[in-house]
């Protein structure tokens, strides 16, 4: 025996000891072992040289590796080669500071080489060539266009300033593409120069192509009109785009008068009143009617251009209505350039328009284009009377018209309106015993009256034959009144007038016959004289007529406009007629005092002598 007391316990108190569930024993086993290992230390358990090994070991381990990352980061460094440096590259091209000064610059060989070996590469492809050839001209002349339209360049900008040489190879190539695709083309390059334009790339070239094109060959253009309508709606919110759109249509109307109008009217017109481009389209319709030549337009087109610049719209330029002012009147020459043209549809769409006008310009230049009419056929004026009842206000805003000017109205008109106003009369008197009068009937009345009147008042002012009756009075009675003071030199004035009769009777003798000699001989060597003319120089005497008959109307033209320019602009404020004729007046009155003081003295003077 050891010694040492043991206590022995039974089965029974293990049995009856209460177990602890096994759940919750596991976690007190797990924190037991923990708090082992946490608080046993190392230098505790093991010996103290043991230890050191262990820290060194670790150590060791430490230090070879960073060694091994140390060598990994060397020896990439080791492989690296040298890499050659890249040669500098050339300084890039400065852009242009101007169209004229990137044409320059080109190289017109280049230009001709490049059209060359494209068309020699794709036969059969000429857009490819024209591609080519606009990329070409858009990388040279690279710089932003600050005005769209160039409105202070002359008319032809850019393709004016064109070299020669670089001309003759876009002229070449869109020959050589032939005209269908040169209509393709112009909306290929179209579209192309918007959408670079939208991208800010540089679209000068394609403006070379859209401009001759549209040039060369307008009708081309103008068929597909409706597609180009489709992209100035879609860039319409972008000023310098659709602007340039525009811009590239409008060369159409340089050589072809209808085509010009077409594009205006479809167009430009729907953006007349927007600030952006009111003076731009404004401008274009002036240059249209400002051609020379004379081509015929609608009665539609006509009555168009005349509401447009007699309407008031919003935008307008002031500057360039006036300009429009002057014009107006020879829009006529557009209307009849045509004198095959039967006149008789013009009358009624002309007479309607003078009763939607309170404008009394634009009245006024309806009814000067209503009298050409029945200048050009009086049968017209029958037309007139068949549509009398339907049209009276306007009736009575011709009548009123035609009896203001009826000096100037041509006598074949004056005749035929003789018995028109009779019938407009009778028929005003049927209509007045209507219960309801119709409107415009009592004006209708009124003009007739007035027209009347003035055919049978002789054709001078009554106030101007008035004063000139009176001042011719005044000179009867003074030479009446000095009568006595010739009386003792009668027989002697009285040789004097008639030798001077005798003289007078014999210069008038001999200025007869020399005309009737004149008049017989050019009677008879006429006809010799054309015929000899007619077979050295053929065609020379018709072409004279027709030179002398242009050049009488182109006169007669320019007389009214200038007549027109005088009244609205020089003969205004103390110029004006009714202070001119007041200023006369006025003389008028003081000389009639003069001659009535002077026929006083005169008086006095004789009584004196008599006594």
């Amino acid at each position: 025996m050891s010694g040492q007391w043991e206590v022995v316990r039974g089965k029974s108190d293990r049995r009856n000891k209460p177990q602890p569930p096994k759940s919750a024993n596991k976690p007190a086993e797990q924190k037991n072992k923990k708090n082992i290992l946490n608080n046993v230390k190392l230098e505790e358990l093991l010996p103290k040289s043991q230890v050191q090994n262990l820290y060194s070991g670790k150590q060791n381990n430490k230090e070879q590796h960073k060694q091994q990352e140390k060598v990994k980061h060397k020896e990439p460094k080791k492989q690296e080669t040298k890499k050659p440096k890249a040669p500098p590259e050339p300084p890039k091209p400065k852009p242009p500071k101007s169209i004229e000064a990137g044409l320059i610059a080109i190289n017109s060989e280049e230009f001709k080489t490049l059209y060359e070996k494209t068309k020699k590469a794709y036969p059969d492809a000429p857009i490819l060539w024209l591609k080519e050839l606009t990329q070409f001209l858009n990388q040279k002349i690279c710089l932003e266009i600050s005005d769209p339209v160039f409105s202070s360049k002359p008319q032809g900008f850019p393709y004016n300033v064109v070299p020669s040489s670089i001309k003759n190879v876009i002229e070449k190539a869109i020959k050589e593409a032939g005209k269908n695709n040169a209509q393709l083309y112009f909306d290929i390059a179209l579209t192309s120069m918007v959408t670079d334009l939208s991208k800010g790339l540089p679209a000068v070239g394609y403006r070379f192509f859209l401009q001759y094109i549209a040039l060369s060959e307008p009708k081309l253009v103008t068929e597909n009109l409706s597609k180009h309508v489709v992209l100035r709606n879609s860039y319409q919110n972008r000023a310098n785009v659709a602007l340039a759109i525009l811009w590239a249509l409008s060369h159409v109307g340089t050589n072809d008068l209808k085509c010009g109008l077409k594009v205006f009217e479809e167009l430009m017109l729907p953006l007349i009143e927007m600030k952006n481009y009111s003076k731009y389209v404004v401008k274009y319709l002036l240059d249209l009617i400002s051609q020379k030549e004379k081509v015929q337009i609608t009665k539609e087109q006509y009555l168009l251009i005349l509401d447009i610049i007699y309407t008031n719209r919003k935008n307008f330029p002031v500057e360039l209505q006036k300009e429009l002012y002057v014009q107006a009147p020879q829009l006529k020459s557009f209307l009849f350039a045509n004198s095959k043209e039967r006149y008789h549809n013009y009358v009624e769409p002309f007479l309607k328009r003078l009763s939607m006008t309170t404008n009394s310009s634009y009245q006024n230049v309806l009814c000067d284009t209503i009298i050409e009419i029945f200048t050009k056929d009086q049968s017209t004026m029958a037309h007139w009377n068949k549509i009398y009842i339907k049209n009276l206000s306007s009736s009575a805003i011709l009548l009123n018209y035609i009896s203001d000017n009826y000096d100037n109205i041509n006598s074949c008109v004056s005749k035929v309106l003789k018995d028109l106003l009779v019938n407009f009369s009778n028929t005003n008197k049927e209509l007045s015993l209507k219960k309801r009068k119709d409107d415009g009937l009592k004006p209708a009345i009124n003009a007739i009256a007035k027209l009347q009147a003035r055919k049978t008042a002789p054709k001078c002012k009554s106030g101007l034959c008035r004063r000139l009756f009176v001042f011719s009075f005044f000179v009867v009675l003074l030479f009446v009144i000095t009568e006595p003071l010739r009386c003792p030199n009668t027989p002697r004035e009285d040789l004097y007038m008639t030798r001077a009769n005798d003289v007078g009777k014999v210069i008038f003798n001999i200025q007869e016959n020399v005309r009737q000699t004149c008049v017989g001989y050019v009677k008879e060597k006429y006809p010799v004289i054309m015929a000899s003319v007619d077979s050295y120089a053929p065609g020379f005497i018709d072409n004279t007529k027709t030179i002398f008959t242009d050049a009488f109307a182109k006169s007669i033209n320019y007389y009214r406009i200038s007549v027109n320019y005088l009244q609205k602009e020089v003969f205004v404020g103390q110029l004006s007629p009714e202070n001119i004729q007041k200023v006369i007046g006025q003389a008028y009155n003081t000389t009639s005092e003069k001659a009535i003081e002077y026929y006083h003295w005169v008086y006095e003077k004789v009584q004196t002598t008599i006594k």
